[in-house]
């Protein structure tokens, strides 16, 4: 299955679907990360008995999303990469080029969704920053100033790590689109099965025995 419709045109936009993949779900789980840790850093500045609590529950959860979206993605587009040149799965490949399509258009879909909520966020929203010395809750002011001591900010859209969240996984969108729409048209293209040779030569046959009896009457 070799000479599979567009096989180099597919190659190639997989293998772009899977570095971008690759690339956002690596932004994503390094945001995770250095979000945490600032989150550890802010709490360690706070004077004790002072408590602090920091509620990025909503740029967090939609950023998971989208991480966990574009590592589908990365592990979609190497497995139907690998599957073009697999020995036992080539054939295979070949016949459900429609079905990886659709399936890859589907997890797209996935990554749109929570990309979509995740730049809202990002925008318009902050972390909700709360300091408290037993039960009472102390002014914003003291807040901002243990901000300032950490040199952290909690407006979204000042965050270096959170910046490219919001960015490179579009990259990983778009390609994955690419990609699923020349898997289907590939599918869609898919040459018809030619005739065997075993029809050939019984048809080559059946006039020869035509021939053959034309012949007889003939001379009768």
């Amino acid at each position: 299955m070799s000479n599979a419709p567009l096989h180099k045109t597919r190659a190639v936009a997989l293998i772009i679907s899977w570095c971008f993949a690759v690339i956002a779900s690596s932004v994503g789980l390094n945001a995770l990360i250095k979000s945490n840790q600032e989150k550890s850093k802010l709490k360690r500045l706070a004077p004790s008995p002072t408590r602090v609590e920091i509620d990025t529950d909503d740029i967090s959860a939609a950023g998971i999303v989208a991480t966990t979206a574009s590592l589908l993605i990365a592990v979609l587009a190497s497995n139907f990469f690998c599957a073009m040149y697999l020995s036992f799965t080539k054939a295979f490949s070949a016949r459900t080029l429609r079905l990886q399509g659709i399936i890859l258009f589907v997890a797209s879909l996935f990554l749109f969704g929570a990309l979509v909520p995740y730049l809202v966020y990002f925008v318009n929203r902050h972390a909700v920053v709360s300091a408290f010395v037993g039960d009472t809750q102390l002014p914003d002011s003291v807040v901002k100033a243990v901000e300032s001591a950490s040199g952290s900010t909690s407006v979204y859209k000042d965050i270096y790590y959170l910046k490219l969240v919001a960015i490179l996984p579009w990259f990983s969108l778009l390609f994955s689109l690419v990609a699923s729409a020349i898997l289907f048209k590939a599918g869609s293209s898919t040459p018809k099965p030619e005739p065997t040779p075993a029809k050939a030569t019984d048809s080559s046959s059946a006039s020869e025995k035509e021939d053959a009896s034309h012949h007889e009457k003939v001379s009768v």
